[in-house]
Order: structure tokens, then sequence, then C-alpha cells
């Protein structure tokens, strides 16, 4: 777990030095003050609000895995899997622990996880996370254009951004073109062995990133981040003298952490922390730099910092049998050295796994 782990320490490193030079840049006793008469049981209904959303995520996850016949089928090991939903569970609040990794993709834990715990092949269940990132950018692009009547000088921002979204799908989930990338990729010299491992992954995504099952996955994320909306709403208005609408926190909060995902920074770190701050002290009323910096700083404890701590504590729960422990590690360095099945030909990949392309 080591490699993973490391990454998540980079990225709460980056979060605390982010956040003590926004107080620097910024009067900490300004944003201090802010908070006088802040009314905090805001916070603990964002929480509430992040939970619920975190159910939502989990039930994209077991979606997920009955699309890919891993707790009814043999997994790919000609073996029942027998995935308890306790388990089940677990593995996906782990994940939560790497959210600071670039673009979440150390979320990819889970697959880790699942096959120490339950001999899953990696590639068989890594892209569960390509599509639940997708499905997040789609909510995030639905969201933003709900609010956006009012701020129609960045719909070609927004657009932009789901053009760039359909071209990952439409990549991603074709066996032809995501197959023969990976194919030409697999001749390069430095990633050539990464993109010969991913070939594995061809199937699976194409199975995920089917229309009627991105439909699904794509709505739960549109109630499961409009839950953080109405999280940010909450907290933005729990301080004195502020008036924001709802419409207006959706814009603000869909629109800043879709920023923040494409920027592929840990976490979308200092990116969506700054964009938010400019754009809430521009068009929110009542909002100053203090109370800007103060209610970015409480919400993104609400969502991304509290979901780190939750996939910490499901992490330690994982690992506190030695077996799985040392399962997890020899999956991890497995992940990082072993070659995966080569597919002969796109005609392949669009072939295997039928069973699983079926309604």
């Amino acid at each position: 777990m080591s490699r993973l782990l490391r990454r998540t320490l980079i990225g709460v490193a980056i979060g605390v030095l982010v956040y003590v030079v926004a107080l620097l840049v910024f009067d900490a006793r300004e944003v201090a003050d802010s908070l006088a008469g802040f009314a905090w049981s805001a916070v603990a209904m964002a929480l509430g609000l992040s939970s619920l959303n975190y159910l939502l995520r989990f039930w994209k996850w077991e979606l997920a895995l009955g699309w890919l016949d891993i707790r009814g089928g043999s997994g790919g090991l000609h073996e029942p899997t027998q995935l308890s939903l306790p388990r089940s569970l677990e593995i996906y609040l782990a994940g939560l622990s790497m959210s600071v990794t670039p673009g979440k993709v150390g979320e990819v834990l889970r697959s880790v996880l699942l096959r120490a715990s339950n001999g899953v092949p990696f590639t068989r269940t890594a892209p569960v996370v390509v599509a639940d990132r997708l499905s997040d950018l789609i909510a995030l692009v639905v969201l933003a254009l709900i609010g956006i009547a009012d701020f129609s000088e960045y719909l070609p921002h927004v657009l932009g951004a789901l053009v760039l979204v359909l071209a990952g799908v439409i990549l991603l989930g074709s066996p032809r073109l995501f197959g023969g990338l990976l194919r030409l990729c697999a001749r390069l010299p430095v990633v050539g062995g990464l993109a010969e491992r991913a070939l594995g992954m061809v199937d699976s995504a194409a199975v995920l990133l089917r229309l009627r099952y991105l439909g699904v996955l794509s709505a739960i994320s549109v109630v499961g981040w409009g839950l953080e909306c109405v999280g940010y709403w909450l907290i933005l208005n729990a301080f004195p003298g502020v008036s924001a609408g709802l419409l207006l926190c959706t814009f603000l909060w869909s629109a800043t952490t879709l920023i923040g995902a494409l920027s592929f920074l840990p976490g979308g770190l200092g990116a969506t922390e700054g964009s938010l701050g400019v754009l809430a002290t521009r068009f929110a009323m009542g909002v100053g730099e203090g109370v800007a910096v103060a209610s970015t700083l409480l919400i993104r404890s609400c969502t991304l910092w509290y979901g780190e701590l939750v996939g910490a504590v499901a992490l330690a729960s994982f690992m506190r049998d030695p077996d799985l422990r040392a399962a997890a590690s020899e999956a991890e360095a497995a992940e990082g050295t072993a070659p995966a099945p080569k597919i002969p030909s796109s005609s392949h990949a669009a072939n295997t796994h039928t069973h699983e392309e079926s309604p």
C-alpha cells in the first residue's frame, strides 16, 4: 500500500500548504472575525448531506459491480467471489482515502482491495473508477447548466468541458478505439508496460460506458453532487449578512468543482478553492474576502476532508486483518509489475464477455 499511501500523504501536504498560504495571503484575523455569529448547525447539516452523497456513490459502485457480474459470477477466476455487502461497503469507503490523488485515480485502491479480499482481477474492476469519474463530470456539467442562467458568459466554458467529457466517453467506451490506443502506447518505451497491463480494462470499460449504464450512474451523481450544492448553500448563508440563492450556490459549487476535477490536481486542491472564493466574492451578496475564504474552507472540510477521514477509518478497518494486509500488499506489487493478458485484436475486445453486455 506504500505507493498509494505516499500519494495520499503528498495530497494532504499540498492541501495543508494551500490553506496555510490562503490564510497568509488573506488576513487570518479577518477570516476568524467572519465566523463571529456563524450558525455552526449548517456544518452538521452539510456533513449529513455529504454522508448521503457517499451512500449514493456506494450505490453506483454496487450497480457497476452487478453489471460486471462480480458478485453473481466468477469474477474472471471461475470461482464465486462471495462478496458480502458489508465488505463491499468497507472497500468502497476505503477508496475515499485516496480522494486527494490527481483526478482521484488513487481510488483504484478499491480494485486492489477487492483482489486481495475476493480474488477479483484488478483490470476487471479498475474501469469502475473511470465510469465513476466520467459520470461525476457529466453530473457537474448538468448542475452547472442548471444554475448558469444568470451567468451566460461562462456557458462556453461549461460546454467546452462537456465536449471533453463526451470525447472521453466515446474513446474509453469503444473497444476498438481504446484498445487500439493502448496497443499503440504499448510500443512506446516509457509507458509501454503500463499500457500493456491496461489492455485488460477494455472489456469492462466498454460495459460500464454503455449509454444506458452511464445514464443511470450520471443521474445518481446529479443527486449526490446536488446534495453537496445544498450543503454549500447552507454554509454560505449561515454567515451573517450573506444572501445567496440555491441556484447561485449550485452553479458556484458545481462549476468550481468541475474546474478542480479538470485541473487533475490532487483533489482539485487550489483550483477549486481559488475559483470558488473568487466567484463567491463576485456574485454572492454580502460575501467579502473573509467570508469567501472561511466558507470555502468549511465546505471543503465537509466534503473532501471528511471523505478522507471516513476513508482512512475504513482502510484501517480493512488492514486490521493481517492476511488481508499481506494480500493487499502483494496485489499492489503485482499490479505494478505483472503484465496483463494481451488482447490480440479489437474485434476480440468487442466480442468477449458478451454475457456482461446484455441488459
